[in-house]
């Protein structure tokens, strides 16, 4: 019996966590982008750019994979637009959309 319910727990276990491993370097997420299209998050690209994924998360993101972004946060420069700003830090995305959305 013990055995059986250490199994299902291992089975169970290893059903979640691969639900929560992140996008690895190398690796792209993919979010709904509304009307302007799909959004692609390119793992590799960011860890090319020297960035580990603490960088974002926990402080930008936490830890949740399910960003929720609008125009007013373009706006307001937070989540990615913390560093896709016109100064120069990554490329401004106001001016780039089809480098993010992808129809």
């Amino acid at each position: 019996m013990k055995f059986t319910a250490t199994i299902i727990a291992i089975v169970a276990t290893m059903a979640f966590v691969a639900t929560a491993i992140a996008t690895m370097p190398g690796q792209n997420a993919e979010f709904e982008g509304g009307a302007m299209g799909q959004v692609v998050f390119d793992g590799k690209a960011h860890a090319d750019a020297g960035l580990a994924c603490a960088d974002c998360h926990t402080e930008l993101f936490g830890m949740n994979r399910e960003a929720k972004m609008t125009m007013a946060d373009h706006n307001n420069g937070t989540f990615c637009f913390s560093c896709h700003r016109a100064d120069g830090t990554a490329f401004a995305s106001a001016d780039n959309c089809a480098r993010c959305h992808t129809k």
